[in-house]
C-alpha cells in the first residue's frame, strides 16, 4: 500500500483513463462491504455519476420500497492498471431517504477488499479515537466511474480531511467534494450569474432560438422567451431532460405557474391505444379536433374527464412508497387506468431533470407584432430537489396534472400533440426545494 499517494496522483490517473470530473469523500467506519457505501440522504449522486435506468426491486418492512441503478465502475490502483467490479450497483432507500453503493468488490481483484472489510469493535473504537479516516475517490467519464481507496489514515486521507475541514475543495453533492489542482475554479454558480448579468443588460431582445447548426434565428411562438433566454447560453432546442447550462436548469419565468417536467405515460390505455385514450376521455371535442386538457388533482374527480389521479402504493399519512411497482395514475370510475407513471418513471426523470434549477424573470412587449423579451432583474436560484418531497408535493395537490393534449384531423389523418405538463404555483415552488435563494441582478 502506498501512504505518500496524493489527491493529484490519483486524479492524474483518472483523467488519462477518460475522467473529467474527480469527486472525493471521507469514510465512515459503516462504509465498508457489508453495510454498503453511503452516497447522501438524497439522490444527487445519481444526477452526476452516469448510470443506467432506475429500476424497482421490491420491498423491505424494515428498509420499506427499494431501486436500483446499475454503474460501469472500475477499479484502479498507483500503478495504472484498472478492472470493472461488474456488480458495481446504486442502491435507493426512499423511506430514509438514502443512496448507497454495493457491489463494489464483487468480481473485481483490482478491488481494495482488505480496506472494505466492516471493522471489529476494537478497530471502530480505535479509528474513532485516532480520527482516522479512509478516502474514496470517483472520477466521472462520459459513460463510467472510476474508483480508488486510501489506506487509513494516509497522507491522501489526511489530505482530503485538510481540503474539506479549510473550504478549499467544495462540495459537488450532498457528500463528495471536487477536487481541483488550483482555488481559482469559477463555480458553476458564479459563472451562471455572470451570464444572467451580462443578458440583463442587453434589455430587450427581439424573441429567437437557435437552429440545429447553432444560428440564432426569429421565433415568434408561445415559448420564446424560454428558447430565447437558452440561445444566449448557445442551448439548442432538443427536448432532453437534461441540466441547461454547466449543471444549471434554466427556466424563464413570469407569473403564474411553473411548468416542472413533461414525462409521458409508461402505463394505461394512453400506451396501448392513444386514439382510443383521446375518444374515450376527452375534455372537449370537435368533428376535426379532440382535447385532453383539463387540471387534474390528486383524489378530486375531474367532471371533463371522468377520470381521477391517485397515487397506489403510497401511504398518505406517511408520505411513504410502499409499493416499488406503484406510481402515480389516471383512474375512471370502473377502475381502468386510463394513463400512470410509474415511480420507477418518475425517478429516472426527476434525477436528470431538476438538480439545480435557476428561475428568470422576464418581461414581454410587442413591437409591430414581433416578441421581444428582457430578463431580470430578479431570479431564484433552487437546489435539493428530492424524489421524496416532490411526491409529497403531488400527493397533496401542490403539483398537478395539466395536460396540453390533442388530435386534430388534417389531410384525412389524424396527427397527434402530446404534452403531458406537471406544473406547481409560483408561491408554492420552494416547498419542492431545500434550498432556494432570491438574487437581484445588477
Amino acid at each position: 500500500m502506498n501512504y505518500s499517494a496524493q489527491l493529484k496522483d490519483v486524479a492524474r490517473i483518472m483523467r488519462s483513463h477518460g475522467a473529467h470530473t474527480v469527486l472525493f469523500k471521507l469514510m465512515a467506519n459503516n462504509d465498508n462491504s457489508k453495510q454498503q457505501v453511503y452516497c447522501g440522504s438524497d439522490f444527487d449522486i445519481l444526477r452526476n455519476v452516469p448510470t443506467g435506468d432506475i429500476y424497482e426491486d421490491g420491498y423491505s418492512e424494515k428498509k420499506g420500497a427499494i431501486f436500483k441503478a446499475k454503474v460501469s465502475l472500475s477499479w484502479i490502483d498507483l500503478n495504472d492498471n484498472i478492472q470493472q467490479a461488474s456488480g458495481s450497483q446504486f442502491i435507493l432507500y426512499p423511506k430514509y431517504p438514502e443512496v448507497r453503493l454495493s457491489g463494489l468488490l464483487k468480481g473485481c481483484g483490482l478491488a481494495p477488499s482488505h480496506l472494505m472489510q466492516p471493522p471489529t469493535p476494537e478497530e471502530r473504537e480505535q479509528r474513532l479515537a485516532g480520527n482516522l479516516n479512509r478516502c474514496l475517490v470517483f472520477g466521472i467519464c462520459q459513460n463510467s466511474v472510476l474508483a480508488y481507496v486510501s489506506p487509513w489514515d494516509s497522507a491522501l486521507s489526511r489530505e482530503a480531511a485538510h481540503r474539506i475541514d479549510s473550504g478549499e475543495s467544495e462540495l459537488f453533492t450532498s457528500v463528495f467534494y471536487e477536487y481541483s489542482e488550483t482555488l481559482s475554479k469559477t463555480p458553476t454558480r458564479t459563472k451562471l450569474i455572470q451570464r444572467l448579468n451580462e443578458i440583463h443588460h442587453m434589455g430587450f431582445i427581439r424573441s429567437c432560438r437557435l437552429d440545429a447548426a447553432g444560428n440564432r434565428i426569429p421565433y415568434k411562438a408561445q415559448n420564446g422567451a424560454g428558447l430565447t433566454l437558452e440561445s444566449f447560453f448557445g442551448i439548442t432546442p432538443n427536448g432532453k431532460s437534461e441540466p441547461d447550462f454547466l449543471d444549471w436548469e434554466l427556466k424563464a419565468h413570469s407569473s403564474g405557474v411553473v411548468t416542472l417536467m413533461t414525462p409521458e405515460p409508461d402505463m394505461g390505455t394512453y400506451l396501448d391505444d392513444f386514439y382510443t385514450f383521446l375518444d374515450t376521455y376527452a375534455t372537449s371535442r370537435t368533428a376535426r379536433k379532440i382535447n385532453f386538457a383539463s387540471i387534474h388533482r390528486m383524489n378530486e374527480p375531474n367532471e371533463k374527464s371522468s377520470l381521477t389521479m391517485t397515487l397506489t402504493g403510497f401511504d398518505y399519512s406517511k408520505s411513504e412508497i410502499t409499493d416499488p411497482k406503484g406510481g402515480m395514475v389516471l383512474m375512471d370510475p370502473q377502475e381502468n387506468i386510463a394513463a400512470g407513471w410509474s415511480f420507477q418513471k418518475l425517478l429516472n426523470h426527476w434525477k436528470r431533470k431538476h438538480a439545480n434549477t435557476c428561475y428568470v424573470s422576464y418581461q414581454k412587449e410587442l413591437r409591430e407584432e414581433v416578441p421581444y423579451f428582457s430578463y431580470g432583474p430578479n431570479i431564484r436560484l433552487c437546489t435539493g430537489a428530492n424524489i421524496k418531497s416532490y411526491v409529497s408535493a403531488l400527493a397533496d395537490s401542490v403539483v398537478y396534472y395539466d395536460p396540453g393534449i390533442n388530435m386534430k384531423l388534417t389531410n384525412s389523418k389524424w396527427k397527434a400533440k402530446k404534452r403531458n405538463q406537471f406544473r406547481i404555483k409560483w408561491k408554492d415552488v420552494s416547498s419542492i426545494y431545500d434550498a432556494t435563494e432570491d438574487i437581484v441582478l445588477s
